[in-house]
């Protein structure tokens, strides 16, 4: 009767550990569907150029990094200088960034989101460009809900020439 006792309680022990370690699917769902709604007003402030809608997104922390072609950039109100104004505002009159498959992981109250995008736009001057990459963000839970706290972003290199 002993050994019954202790091996229902073992095993109740064992159960109950193991229902709380395990990550509630319907948590995960409502975690990946709040980053996309992040991640989708992300694209918003960057076709408008747009610092103050970006502050919704972005950790308003001087440890957020942003990582790009074109610099390394630490603390949020860098990366809005540098990127919202002086990059997107300055350089562009027309901007679109798309993405396409995009991918997400949540785990706890850190998330990470990758894509790939293409980037049409004009430059002040009128001339019209396109570029293609790749980005990875990284996203935090808070207070607020998910912001990202780091990004990084690469371009193809350039072509080679041979002799």
């Amino acid at each position: 009767m002993t050994r019954t006792r202790v091996a229902l309680s073992v095993l109740l022990i064992v159960s109950l550990f193991l229902a709380a370690c395990q990550t509630q699917p319907a948590d995960v769902q409502q975690d990946e569907s709040a980053i996309r709604q992040v991640f989708d007003l992300y694209i918003k402030s960057i076709n408008a150029a747009d610092g103050t809608l970006a502050s919704d997104v972005w950790l308003q922390s001087p440890d957020t990094v942003a990582i790009t072609p074109f610099g390394r950039f630490q603390g949020w109100d860098r990366i809005r200088e540098e990127i919202y104004v002086k990059f997107l505002q300055g350089m562009f009159s027309e901007r679109e960034l798309r993405p396409s498959d995009v991918l997400k992981r949540v785990k706890g109250v850190s998330a990470w989101l990758a894509f790939d995008w293409t980037f049409s736009a004009k430059l002040t001057n009128g001339q019209p460009i396109a570029s293609k990459g790749w980005e990875s963000h990284m996203y935090e839970k808070t207070e607020k809900g998910w912001r990202i706290v780091h990004l990084h972003y690469s371009v193809p290199p350039p072509p080679i020439s041979t002799p």
